[in-house]
């Protein structure tokens, strides 16, 4: 039947531009997606009857919940937010007109993703409740197919990583096995048949081997690959990777036993809602798969932006993240007997607290068992909070760096707070 003219929310409207009605595959898609509950009430409709009067529902599970007043950022504090986080202005600025088609929203988590792979796992805060917060990242740009540019956001990431720090791009996993042995810092087989160049990158990325950044066009096709026999355990592995383990270990048929210290896995991709239809089930919104990827889709006032015609190369900006990189304290280098040393890791100073107390209480009420929330969001609701210290680590980082006149270690303000908030809230929407 026709829709013109029929008012639609947005995510109907991404259904219904991937999805064919009149394919089997697509239909079926659709019934995983929707589930069987909405499935049946969408046939209970008789489509050759008037549409029916809609009442106006305030427990829709679409709404996006508010937060309090209270919490909210006042017109000062986003004022205060403004004066933070340059380097990300100034890649924003450079990306959204070399890609002027791409949502803002995506360079914002492509320029976070190259701070936190140039971190690595060297900072981080002791909460209050006795947490380790590193300020790595899992960030998945979902939007459709062609329209969004997706791919060339990441392209522009991929050219100041490539450009500033390479070693810190992990080469694509192969099997679960060739991925625990790249995070255990273990050399490919063929590492003498490699360039010199290549070789001199891999070994350089060996120091910081589970502290390196996956690069990934096509996500989906990584989860995809999960679900495949000689994949088995990845999930479980990129899962625990997310939470920084100190040690890890795990006994290969064919490396013997490899050990990963100090990880700090960042991952960056793009994926379209009918790729993850395909690639994704249910469980993934409840197993803890997809509550630690930050999903980002396109800004709601999402506008194209006058295209840079002539071409800029990112060498100041590159400049900045490499500094970063480098004001850090390397991994030290195995000793004479080959042993290797833990990773010296900063622990910062906050003053952020009271506000980070009042924005995870305001998260937790809207999970509370008798919201309105839609059951697959409570567990991302509940890292939130978590999500947004790792972003204020990050721009007190890049502040400090760009500060020639920095105190010897980078401090998180109040300021890197609402900034970070702000950030989170745009991608709660």
């Amino acid at each position: 039947l026709p829709y013109d003219g029929v008012p639609l929310s947005p995510i109907t409207q991404l259904l219904l531009a991937q999805l064919d009605p009149k394919s089997p595959d697509d239909v079926q898609i659709l019934r995983r997606i929707l589930g069987q509950d909405l499935m049946l009430e969408i046939l209970r409709v008789d489509p050759d009857a008037e549409p029916p009067d809609m009442p106006f529902r305030n427990t829709d599970l679409n709404v996006v919940p508010e937060l309090p007043e209270a919490v909210c950022l006042s017109q000062t504090q986003l004022e205060e937010a403004k004066q933070v986080g340059k380097w990300l202005d100034d890649y924003v600025r450079w990306a959204g007109g070399s890609a002027n088609e791409t949502p803002l929203n995506f360079h914002v988590g492509a320029g976070l993703y190259l701070a936190a792979i140039a971190v690595g796992r060297r900072l981080y805060i002791q909460t209050p409740w006795r947490q380790q917060v590193f300020p790595n990242l899992y960030i998945m740009i979902v939007a459709i197919s062609t329209y969004y540019r997706k791919s060339a956001g990441l392209s522009l990431a991929n050219e100041v990583a490539r450009t500033a720090i390479p070693h810190m791009i992990m080469p694509q996993p192969g099997s679960p096995e060739n991925f625990m042995s790249m995070l255990g810092g273990i050399l490919p087989p063929n590492f003498s048949e490699i360039p010199q160049q290549d070789r001199a990158r891999l070994e350089k990325g060996n120091r910081y081997a589970a502290q390196r950044g996956l690069l990934r066009d096509e996500l989906s096709g990584l989860f995809k690959s999960m679900g495949k026999d000689y994949m088995a355990g990845l999930k479980e592995l990129i899962m625990t990777l997310y939470d920084c383990p100190v040690y890890l270990d795990s006994n290969t048929n064919n490396k013997g036993l490899v050990v990963i210290r100090d990880a700090a896995l960042s991952i960056l991709g793009a994926a379209t809602p009918a790729e993850l239809g395909h690639s994704l089930s249910t469980a993934d919104w409840y197993n803890g798969n997809l509550v630690r990827f930050s999903l980002l889709t396109p800004e709601t006032d999402y506008r194209e932006r006058t295209a840079d015609f002539e071409s800029k190369a990112p060498t100041e900006l590159a400049h900045r993240i490499r500094k970063l990189h480098e004001k850090l304290p390397e991994p030290p280098l195995p000793d004479a007997l080959g042993e290797k040393k833990d990773t010296v890791a900063w622990s910062l100073s906050a003053d952020i607290w009271p506000q980070v107390h009042a924005y995870e209480q305001a998260l937790r009420t809207m999970t509370a068992p008798n919201a309105n929330l839609d059951d697959r969001l409570r567990a991302i609701y509940g890292r939130m909070h978590v999500q947004a210290i790792k972003i204020a680590i990050l721009f007190a980082a890049l502040d400090w760096a760009d500060d020639d006149n920095a105190s010897p270690h980078p401090k998180v303000k109040v300021a890197h707070w609402y900034r970070a908030q702000q950030i989170t809230e745009e991608w709660r929407a």
